[in-house]
This record gives C-alpha cells, sequence and structure tokens, in this order.
C-alpha cells in the first residue's frame, strides 16, 4: 500500500478531487436557479443545502488526510524514532504554544470586528451562542495562525540569506 501511494498517491488524490469538484459543481449549478439568494431573508439562508455536498466532501476528505497523516506519521516514529525526535520536539512546542496562548485568551469578544462576528453568528444560527471556552479556542486560534504566518515569512525571507552561509561551512 505505501509503495502504491509513494508512486501514485498525488494523481490519486488530483483525480479524486477533480471528480468531486464535478460533482459538486453538477450539484450546484443544477439548483441554484431554485434560490433568489439577492432577496432571501438570512435566516432563509441558512437552510440553503445545494453547498452540503461539497461541504461534507471537505470534511470527509479533511478527516481521511487527518487519519492518513496520523497513521503514517506514527508507522514513521515507530520505524525511525531517533530520526524523528526534531519532529517530535517541534510538534510539543506548537501544543504548548496553543496552550499559552488559550490561557492568555480572553473568554470573550476583545475586538469590535470579532463582536460583530459574534453577534452576526448568534442571530442567524437561531439562538446559538458562543461559549467563553469556545471563545478562547478561537483567540488563541488566531493568535497561533499569526504567530505561524510570521513566523513563515521571517523564513522566507531569511532562509535565503543564511542557507548559502551554511553550505559554505559544511
Amino acid at each position: 500500500m505505501y509503495n502504491f501511494l509513494s508512486k501514485n498517491g498525488q494523481l490519486l488524490a488530483f483525480l479524486v478531487g477533480v471528480v468531486l469538484v464535478v460533482i459538486f459543481l453538477g450539484i450546484a449549478f443544477s439548483q441554484a436557479g431554485n434560490y433568489d439568494f439577492a432577496n432571501m431573508k438570512p435566516e432563509d439562508r441558512f437552510f440553503v443545502n445545494i453547498f452540503d455536498f461539497g461541504l461534507l466532501s471537505a470534511i470527509v476528505l479533511t478527516v481521511i488526510s487527518a487519519a492518513g497523516m496520523l497513521i503514517f506519521g506514527l508507522f514513521q516514529i515507530v520505524s525511525n524514532a531517533k530520526g524523528s525526535l526534531k519532529g517530535i520536539i517541534g510538534v510539543a512546542v506548537i501544543v504548548l504554544l496553543m496552550v499559552v496562548f488559550y490561557n492568555m485568551a480572553p473568554g470573550a469578544a476583545d475586538h469590535p470586528t470579532l463582536e460583530r462576528a459574534v453577534e452576526n453568528y448568534q442571530t442567524s444560527a437561531e439562538g446559538r451562542f458562543i461559549s467563553e471556552g469556545n471563545m478562547k479556542w478561537i483567540g488563541s486560534s488566531i493568535r497561533m495562525g499569526l504567530l505561524m504566518s510570521i513566523l513563515a515569512f521571517a523564513a522566507l525571507l531569511v532562509m535565503p540569506i543564511i542557507a548559502p552561509i551554511f553550505n559554505r561551512i559544511k
């Protein structure tokens, strides 16, 4: 299985994605004429179901990808524990940062844009509300995403400068 996926996995994933997109577009375009989105009340938009196949497909593919990542990741760790040490340390640092950001996050919306988004969600989701714990996860996830984006951008700028220096040292 591993040899098949390492040889044909990208092609297989691409073909599955194309087939699912074609099916989704066929469903969405064929039913789009049944809805007048411009004149529809916001509470009625919640019950439009032409996007369900696309959302469900994305969720299923995400779950399959996450399961594959975990299974193959654990297989790699077990088969090469010493070589996986850097990756394990990296994951531990990310988890530690997420815990720190979660404990630092306020339990309420702390920005006017976030307050409006929460208010819009609560009015459109038929009385559902976002709990304090959910707000902490939202805040910590936003901060973690910003930190990772800044680190990725910094690496993009710094690595082309530093890499030739390290190559000369070796």
